[in-house]
């Protein structure tokens, strides 16, 4: 909330205020001024009695708290006696300007008019000082909550950064592993890997900084992947991508973690082909496989765990993993272009 609305607040509040407080006395009323009728004059002289109050109490109390002043019950009490003392001032000199105009039969001054005076006094200070003690408690805990929210960004922008500096290790771990397996079996295929290994990783030092990439680049980036892993598998790794509307955006490296999941943890042979699909379900990335699951996989689960942090900085929504009818599917969900 802004400021001005503090400030067009009092505009609003006093005028409904002084009609609300000369209503009220007026209908209680049972003293000859009531003979009179409904005064809007009274109202205005009420009104400006208010708006002189709240001026002259917001003033100071914007003084007193930048000097060091608590707003605690004892400058409350304070506040209410010096409305008093206002108050009781402004009433004798409006009802003497009042009188003298409409009603010189009435009495200017009185014991029973200062003693109502000072009454009427202690409400209107209660009321204004309530009032403003609320509005300064609720700025302050605006102030508060805005610069939490501002240092929770921080940390989790902190926390998002440190994610990614883990998964340049963690992308090369698993490609050496699969580097790996290929020299053993294939050098040629093994050097052709390396060369497109080293073109993903430009791609992954070009990407580090940015929260978000476009989702053609990330489709692109999983398309040169599944080629290289189509190199080593041959015929027993195949493959779908269906995309209806690239107009989307995805954290950096997604999908290359869930396809690095696929080859890491399940079996893919002539007795077990692996065949998954990629494909868009209005504002979700659908990316589900077969599961074979390995015997033994040494799993720390660092991509998921990467992959979901990093939505839960980017939006409210989270990555959805349901396993049914032994399939294994992850729902990403697709960040608008704004």
């Amino acid at each position: 909330m802004k400021n001005s609305v503090f400030k067009i607040y009092p505009l609003i509040f006093i005028p409904l205020l002084g009609i609300i407080y000369y209503t009220t006395f007026f209908m209680m009323s049972k003293t000859i001024d009531s003979n009179y009728g409904f005064n809007w004059f009274i109202i205005s002289i009420i009104t400006i009695q208010f708006g002189i109050i709240w001026l002259l109490a917001q003033v100071s109390l914007n003084k007193l708290i930048k000097k060091g002043w608590q707003m605690n019950l004892k400058l409350f009490i304070l506040g209410v006696l010096s409305i008093v003392l206002i108050n009781n001032g402004l009433y004798f000199f409006l009802r003497t300007i009042y009188i003298t105009i409409y009603h010189p039969e009435f009495s200017k001054f009185s014991l029973f008019m200062l003693s109502l005076s000072t009454l009427e006094g202690f409400l209107k200070g209660i009321i204004i000082l309530s009032m403003l003690f609320s509005l300064n408690f609720f700025k302050r805990w605006k102030i508060e909550y805005q610069e939490n929210e501002r240092l929770k960004k921080n940390e989790l922008e902190l926390q998002n950064r440190a994610l990614k500096s883990q998964l340049n290790p963690h992308f090369l771990f698993n490609n050496l592993n699969t580097l790996s397996g290929l020299i053993q079996e294939d050098k040629v295929v093994a050097n052709e890997f390396l060369k497109e290994m080293s073109d993903m990783y430009r791609y992954i030092l070009k990407t580090t900084d940015e929260e978000v990439v476009p989702l053609k680049d990330e489709i692109k980036f999983a398309e040169n992947y599944n080629r290289l892993l189509k190199k080593r598998f041959g015929k027993n790794f195949n493959y779908s991508i269906k995309i209806s509307d690239l107009n989307y955006m995805l954290p950096p490296i997604s999908l290359h973690l869930l396809l690095e999941n696929i080859v890491k943890h399940n079996r893919i042979d002539d007795a077990h082909p692996m065949y998954f699909t990629i494909q868009q379900n209005g504002n979700y990335l659908f990316v589900e496989n077969k599961i074979n699951l390995k015997s033994n996989v040494d799993s720390t689960k660092k991509g998921l765990r990467i992959l979901d942090e990093q939505y839960k900085f980017l939006t409210k929504k989270t990555i959805v993993i349901s396993t049914k009818n032994n399939q294994f599917l992850i729902k990403l969900p697709l960040l608008k272009i704004k």
